[in-house]
């Protein structure tokens, strides 16, 4: 954006509602609300910070929740579905986590990590969420919008445990921002726990 810190500090409503313009009209591109939306007579998400209320034939801000008929219905982020990408990327990692992650410092171990050193002979399952929680205009990951606003591929929690096998000693959730889909993240967490603890690993 070209605007002067003068513009900002001097002019800043004229300032934000050029920058509020900006942000809705890279979201309308993929069909998704330019706001959190807040309808005083729509109903409640809560799965994400937004708390988004909902109005009748609306959308939330994730894209992936919307009201039919009164009630919500999660077009994807549930157990069953998940709306992603997903990949084994080796360790270390340039994860956001890495400073305090098992798999890339190997802190916490033998409990947390498979060596008390990065664990270079092993990936993390990264998971990359096609939705978002937030707006940045300048995401290196803006392509999430791409999945949202086709809704597709989608996985089912299940599936995506099976993908973390014996050379999988960690899962990255990003993207987007995880918290739209949480339900189908911790389902998928859990299930990969027990699949790694049938396998005594």
């Amino acid at each position: 954006m070209d605007y002067a810190k003068k513009c900002i500090v001097e002019r800043p409503e004229e300032a934000l509602a050029i920058t509020e313009e900006i942000h809705a009209k890279t979201r309308s591109a993929f069909g998704l609300p330019p706001k959190p939306p807040q309808d005083p007579n729509g109903i409640l998400c809560g799965v994400c910070q937004n708390n988004c209320r909902i109005g009748e034939g609306k959308t939330g801000y994730c894209g992936l929740v919307k009201n039919v008929n009164g009630k919500l219905v999660r077009l994807a982020g549930t157990p069953e579905k998940g709306l992603l990408e997903w990949y084994y990327d080796p360790l270390p990692t340039n994860c956001v986590a890495w400073w305090f992650c098992p798999g890339c410092t190997g802190r916490g171990y033998p409990k947390y990590a498979i060596h008390p050193y990065a664990e270079t002979d092993h990936s993390n399952l990264a998971v990359f969420y096609g939705s978002c929680s937030y707006d940045c205009l300048y995401c290196q990951n803006w392509n999430y919008r791409q999945l949202a606003s086709r809704l597709k591929p989608t996985v089912s929690a299940e599936s995506l445990a099976e993908r973390a096998d014996s050379h999988v000693s960690c899962i990255c959730y990003f993207g987007g921002d995880p918290s739209p889909q949480a339900l189908h993240a911790i389902k998928t967490s859990r299930l990969a726990v027990e699949k790694a603890e049938r396998e005594n690993r």
